[in-house]
């Protein structure tokens, strides 16, 4: 009697104990399967492009972005600068990491600013203050640039081209070293072009050419040079020891180092490569290299 009463209650336990696991093994699986499904439809999807779905600072449709004057405000707001002492270089709507953002670029006094704002709730990002004049006269901002257009006129001109026959990649107005000017860009063919005029006089401060295979045209004469690219390139050459026939990948490019106007000249000879600069106003050699791969 008492062995059955010992095993009614060992059965008794030993069910107990089956019921309770059951009950709390199957809820929490059931709940869990609930869960992701819950996660997984409430998920906002990745962006992979400005066409995605737009949520909570996410890249996607433009139609509820801050407009480019919102985010000039501001950026004016938090830098504490007034909008009438301000000179913008640019306001432009990007995309990164998916999030869609205005980068803000302007002016005031000797410093530059560049702002990143979100283009859904008008938060400030990122900011950078740079100090890109000290010291000296710089050009006074004015009304009296020469415009893209003049600018881009002026770096065909001087390349022997024409607007036709080149793609355009971007013309900036920028400030360096207190003065005004404007970056053009473009190619044609396989040739890269980058100039640098100035934004008052229209003159070319800096200018090159990127090209495999190029040589550049002898036409003009650098603002600030006596001598021409192609004489440029005749005095390298001859002070290497090299003729032109035999030379590939000619680069040229003419810039400005501590006030002298200076050629910087490129090219290969076989597996040997040569760099030039050349006083753009004696002809004299600088400085030449020449490295074997």
């Amino acid at each position: 009697m008492k062995m059955n009463k010992k095993k009614m209650l060992t059965a008794a336990a030993a069910a107990l104990c089956l019921a309770v696991m059951a009950g709390c093994g199957g809820a929490p699986v059931a709940g869990s399967t609930s869960g992701s499904a819950s996660t997984a439809s409430s998920a906002v999807a990745p962006v992979a492009s400005p066409s995605g779905t737009v949520s909570a600072g996410i890249a996607g449709g433009s139609g509820n972005y801050i407009t480019e004057e919102q985010a000039r405000a501001a950026a004016l707001e938090h830098a504490g600068v007034a909008e009438a002492d301000a000179q913008f270089l640019s306001v432009r709507l990007d995309y990164d990491d998916g999030r869609a953002e205005y980068d803000v670029e302007f002016l005031h006094g000797t410093e530059e600013y560049d702002y990143t704002i979100d283009a859904l709730t008008g938060e400030v990002l990122s900011m950078d203050r740079d100090a890109e004049y000290s010291g000296g006269a710089a050009q006074a901002a004015s009304g009296d640039y020469i415009g893209e257009e003049a600018a881009q006129q002026a770096a065909l001109a001087y390349a022997g081209l024409d607007a036709a026959s080149v793609n355009f990649v971007r013309t900036h107005l920028d400030w360096d070293d207190g003065r005004w000017k404007y970056e053009v860009e473009f190619y044609k063919d396989n040739t890269e072009y980058d100039y640098d005029i100035d934004a008052l006089t229209g003159s070319i401060l800096s200018y090159d050419y990127d090209a495999e295979y190029y040589t550049a045209p002898a036409r003009g004469t650098a603002s600030g040079a006596s001598l021409t690219a192609e004489q440029a390139k005749q005095i390298a050459l001859q002070h290497a020891g090299v003729a032109e026939a035999d030379t590939s990948r000619m680069e040229i490019g003419f810039d400005y180092e501590n006030g002298r106007a200076v050629y910087e000249l490129e090219w290969r000879v076989g597996w040997t490569e040569y760099s030039y600069e050349v006083d753009a106003n004696t002809g004299d050699v600088l400085s030449y290299e020449r490295d074997v791969d």
